[in-house]
C-alpha cells in the first residue's frame, strides 16, 4: 500500500534541472532591475544629480547605500529663490546635503 514516487522520477529531475537553470537569471534579472531603480526614479522625476544617484549599482553590492541612494531619488530637489547677488547664487549651488543640514541647522 506504500506511495512511491518512480513513476514521477523523470519528470522531478526535469523540473529541478529548469528551476536551477531559472533561478540563477531571474536573481540577475532582479538584481538588474533593483540596482538600476534608484537612477531611473531620479531621472523621472528630473532630479538634478541624477547622474550621482545612479550609483545606486554600488549600493547593491554594499547593500548598506542602496536604501541611501533610493531616498535620495525620492527627496526633492533643494531649490533657492535668489533674488541677486553673489551670495544668494552660492546659496542655489548648495547639494541637497547641505540644502538639508542648513535646513535643520
Amino acid at each position: 500500500m506504500g506511495f512511491t514516487l518512480q513513476a514521477v522520477g523523470p519528470f522531478l529531475h526535469w523540473m529541478t534541472l529548469g528551476v536551477l537553470c531559472v533561478f540563477p537569471v531571474l536573481a540577475g534579472y532582479v538584481i538588474y532591475k533593483l540596482g538600476s531603480l534608484p537612477g531611473s526614479i531620479a531621472r523621472s522625476r528630473g532630479h538634478p544629480q541624477a547622474d550621482a544617484i545612479n550609483s545606486g549599482w554600488m549600493g547593491i553590492i554594499t547593500i548598506v547605500l542602496w536604501p541611501v541612494a533610493m531616498v535620495w531619488a525620492q527627496r526633492p530637489a533643494c531649490r533657492h529663490h535668489s533674488h541677486g547677488g553673489d551670495a544668494h547664487h552660492e546659496l542655489d549651488q548648495l547639494s541637497v546635503f547641505q540644502c538639508l543640514a542648513r535646513r535643520v541647522w
